[in-house]
């Protein structure tokens, strides 16, 4: 997998959209609707291009593990309930 990483002046770390994309495996419109959905979000404009900081890359892959957890816990929780009845 190629990461296309830049770095600031203040060597902060930054990430192209395609490239958040693929770390953290979801869809383009799903990392769109939660990029705006984030508080934080941190982002720099460089050559027509949005280029989100490293903080911005966790928090979004925080959210994304959280909510595969919540589904695997629900299937589990499904499936222990039909295996009762």
């Amino acid at each position: 997998m190629k990461i296309v990483g830049y770095l600031s002046e203040e060597n902060d770390k930054l990430y192209d959209f395609d490239t958040l994309r693929r770390l953290i495996g979801s869809s383009k419109s799903k990392l769109h609707r939660d990029l705006h959905k984030l508080q934080h979000r941190e982002f720099v404009k460089y050559k027509n291009q949005f280029l989100y900081t490293e903080r911005t890359m966790f928090e979004i892959m925080e959210k994304v593990l959280f909510e595969r957890l919540d589904k695997i816990q629900n299937e589990h929780y499904e499936l222990s309930n039909d295996k009762k009845h």
